[in-house]
């Protein structure tokens, strides 16, 4: 093996030991496959410094084969293009799988990859939709890697960046990289949309790029998540964390937050090669997007998370009750609770609805940094309300000079009961078999915090 192939097997196996070997990943137990997608098209047998560039992806393929082939934990399989049928037929189906996923199966693939001869074109989306079957059913059971070593662009056209994001989006594919072989430095953009592209141009290129990866490799993946307070102290714990590939938008880790013995927060570990959106399961919920990790340092990924407490309490002790509260930011909706319990959200202000008969609205109620707002309403009265006959009507209150229903009564129930809350009300009915509107009536009554009241209709 010459001085430009050991580097290209050094650049590729540091990638590939990064993505399988580091213990310190949070997957560790989940099997990880690997499957190379190989252009044998004919520009392959083009030579590249002193060799053809199908011999230089011979050894790549070769050496992270050999450097994988002893752990335990991971599967490789060959897919190969463009060696079946010769250019002038374009043949755009030209692909097939060589070596299925096997464990230690790295002299299998040297041998049939030794044997490939390039000689047709490069239907490379055909070939990566074709892996498809070649993860098979179980996919999403491992961490799955497509690898395309190529030197040339899809021939037959078709959109091979559709078709890895379509895998992606299935969850059949966890991560993609692209490997190329003196691409122009014009066409970068064909490539790098289906995965992490890599192009490898030269012996003095190939270098910077394993110096680069090697840096990576042996620094330690260490994540610490500071939920800062308002005064940017990292003192917010005991919350969900989810984290999702930014790319396929599926989540992938799930960390409940929290400050260990010595008062920090706690670390944790991730797989460095996603780029990620973290969600905070605050109320309201808090999203950063795009979070890149640096394996070759230690992370620390800060995010503004002050918090304080509402509760909204109801006078009396002779109330027993839960009432439902609407919790409400700039029109949205972002939680429910209950009376008399504590709700921790984020601070800033926010429209409450008390779900009384009627309606409490309470707006710009302002939750502060580690502080308990409350909301205090009075204890409502118990109203029942005995029809002699099944009636069209409800009950009604001036406000504003209008006159404003705040609750339909029932048409068939000859008795309801409800919690009012305390103040001056009107019943307006009319009895269903009553069929000239002159039959309309009208009783007015008054509810007071924890009495109860009889009003017949």
């Amino acid at each position: 093996m010459n001085k430009l192939q050991t580097y290209l097997c050094r650049t590729l196996l540091v990638i590939f030991i990064l993505l399988v070997g580091n213990k310190l990943t949070a997957q560790t137990a989940q099997a990880t496959r690997v499957l190379f997608v190989l252009d044998a098209s004919r520009s392959m047998l083009q030579t590249w410094e002193r060799e053809s560039k199908m011999s230089a992806a011979r050894a790549v393929v070769n050496g992270i084969a050999d450097s994988l082939n002893n752990m335990a934990n991971v599967q490789m399989a060959v897919r190969v293009y463009g060696h079946q049928s010769p250019q002038p037929l374009n043949d755009c189906e030209d692909s097939k799988l060589e070596i299925a996923f096997r464990n230690k199966n790295a002299a299998a693939i040297k041998t049939r990859i030794e044997n490939i001869r390039p000689q047709g074109v490069t239907p490379i989306a055909y070939s990566i939709e074709q892996t498809l079957t070649d993860f098979g059913d179980d996919a999403k059971n491992y961490r799955n890697i497509l690898i395309l070593v190529s030197d040339g662009f899809e021939s037959c056209g078709l959109n091979p960046c559709e078709v890895v994001q379509r895998l992606k989006n299935m969850g059949v594919v966890t991560k993609s990289y692209v490997i190329g072989l003196g691409i122009d430095a014009t066409q970068y953009s064909e490539f790098s949309c289906m995965g992490e592209f890599i192009n490898i141009e030269n012996e003095k290129g190939t270098e910077l790029v394993v110096n680069s990866t090697i840096a990576k490799l042996f620094n330690s993946v260490f994540i610490r998540v500071d939920l800062l307070d308002e005064n940017s102290k990292p003192e917010e714990t005991d919350m969900l964390m989810t984290f999702y590939d930014a790319d396929t938008k599926m989540p992938k880790f799930n960390y409940y937050h929290t400050i260990n013995p010595k008062g920090n927060p706690d670390t944790l570990t991730l797989d460095p090669s996603l780029t990620y959106d973290m969600q905070v399961h605050t109320t309201p919920e808090i999203i950063k997007k795009d979070v890149s990790l640096n394996a070759g340092k230690f992370n620390i990924i800060t995010q503004p998370s002050p918090q304080g407490f509402l509760t909204v309490e109801v006078r009396g002790e002779a109330f027993k009750g839960k009432i439902n509260c609407i919790i409400k930011k700039d029109k949205n909706i972002v939680t429910a609770q209950v009376s008399d319990v504590s709700q921790k959200l984020l601070i800033g202000l926010y429209n409450i609805e008390v779900l009384t008969i009627p309606v409490i609205t309470v707006d710009n109620v302002l939750v502060e940094q580690d502080k308990t707002t409350t909301i205090e309403i009075a204890a409502p009265g118990y109203v029942s309300f005995n029809k002699n006959e099944p009636i069209a009507g409800g009950i009604y209150e001036y406000r504003d000079n209008k006159v404003v229903e705040i609750y339909e009564l029932g048409e068939v129930n000859l008795k309801e009961t409800l919690a009012i809350q305390p103040g001056k009300y009107k019943v307006i009915y009319r009895y269903i078999s009553k069929k000239d509107m002159d039959a309309t009536k009208e009783i007015d009554f008054e509810v007071i915090s924890g009495t109860s009241l009889m009003v017949r209709l």
